[in-house]
């Protein structure tokens, strides 16, 4: 019974570890469709998961992009810049090179750097394509209950951002200088972060301080609040938003718990004082 458990263990260690590589890490294939050959086709590569004809694709580092050969005609996918000159001298850049390869046939490549990778087939240079590789901006986090300290029901405000490692949970609201303070949990490999800010939890950002220092910013309003792109580095540790108000409405429901407490705390006060007397 022991060892079946154990056996089980492994199993769940296995499967997790192995889920997690695959969602770190993606594959996208693009084809060379059948008549690529011909210079007058009507396109000459189709991304799988998009239809993109364009041979251009937009991957993240550690991604693989397998080309496909379904054309009648052999074919080669090779980086750097198609021939232009008069004596088709061509500019290969030595990165990668597929050679020759069949009907059937394809060649994978794993893309770790990041930067615009251009590419052609060597037989048909009329054949180009480019592969940009750019940072991962992560994915999109929620923070919940920020300020359900302060606000009408309690329950605070939902912020929305996007980051490659998450925001601590705390954050710090301050209505006396109206500002918002969120503090990043690790190391980025972002170059910025994205917030989405609810109008009620701030009015106006207009100020922004990474680690106490003022940088610029983007802003644009939305739907669902005040988008904020900010600038971060690898090792910034805390973002401070300044706005015209930090959760400028204090509610009826507010009121009536402000009240009651007043209340409770004069009744209370008062009954002392009866036994007292």
């Amino acid at each position: 019974m022991r060892i079946s458990l154990f056996v089980i263990l492994v199993l769940l260690v296995l499967v997790i570890s192995s889920g997690g590589l695959a969602f770190a890490e993606s594959t996208y294939d693009i084809l060379i469709p059948s008549g690529a050959s011909d210079p007058g086709a009507p396109f000459f590569w189709s991304e799988k998961s998009t239809g993109v004809t364009t041979g251009e694709i937009t991957v993240y580092p550690g991604d693989t992009i397998v080309w496909h050969n379904a054309d009648t005609a052999f074919h080669a996918v090779t980086s750097g810049i198609a021939p232009t000159t008069a004596d088709g001298t061509f500019e290969e850049d030595g990165i990668f090179d597929s050679g020759f390869f069949t009907a059937g046939k394809s060649y994978s490549r794993q893309f770790n750097d990041l930067g615009d990778f251009d590419y052609y087939c060597s037989l048909h240079p009329y054949m180009t394509g480019v592969v940009h590789v750019v940072s991962n901006p992560g994915s999109v986090q929620t923070l919940d209950n920020v300020g359900s300290g302060l606000s009408d029901d309690g329950v605070g405000f939902e912020v929305k951002y996007i980051l490659d490692v998450n925001l601590q949970r705390a954050v710090h609201v301050n209505p006396d200088d109206k500002s918002l303070t969120f503090a990043i949990s690790g190391t980025s490999g972002n170059d910025q972060i994205t917030f989405v800010l609810p109008e009620g939890l701030i009015e106006n950002p207009n100020a922004v301080f990474l680690d106490g220092d003022m940088v610029e910013f983007e802003s644009e309003i939305t739907s669902s609040g005040t988008k904020l792109i900010i600038p971060i580095t690898f090792d910034s540790k805390e973002i401070k938003i300044i706005g015209t108000k930090v959760i400028p409405e204090f509610g009826i429901l507010a009121l009536i718990v402000l009240s009651t407490g007043i209340m409770s705390t004069l009744f209370l006060t008062r009954s002392k004082l009866t036994l007292f007397r």
